[in-house]
């Protein structure tokens, strides 16, 4: 088997993605492929996130859910190297295919994924 092939299969099935007719391509794409990817990466994008807080020395128990969400951007902002690691985790992912699709438009991608993330991050907590 090559990579491409095992990649697809460690993927899980997200059974509430609807592609309508009426979807775009870039929606097919974040549907499709990064959220299945995100999905997968749950557990290490996490351990990633305390890793952050750890090393920045943030408490984040006890704050308020609008406090946590400040936090979180906060984090994405200021914190490149926890940025780029947590987009390293989700583009390693990628099939040669996905990464020739996701390399046209990166920053559009990459905001995608940040703003997934994120949502990931707040709901774990």
């Amino acid at each position: 088997m090559n990579r491409n092939e095992e990649l697809l299969k460690l993927r899980p099935k997200i059974k509430t993605i609807i592609n309508g007719l009426k979807t775009s391509s870039t929606e097919q794409f974040q549907n499709n492929t990064l959220r299945p990817i995100l999905k997968f990466q749950h557990d290490i994008l996490l351990r990633l996130y305390h890793t952050c807080l750890a090393k920045n020395k943030s408490l984040f128990d006890g704050l308020t859910a609008e406090e946590q969400e400040a936090k979180i951007n906060q984090l994405f902002q200021k914190d490149l190297r926890f940025k780029n690691q947590s987009l390293g985790a989700i583009v390693g992912m990628l099939t040669a295919e996905e990464y020739a699709i996701y390399a046209e438009d990166t920053s559009s991608f990459d905001r995608r994924i940040v703003t997934m993330l994120k949502q990931r991050i707040m709901s774990t907590y």
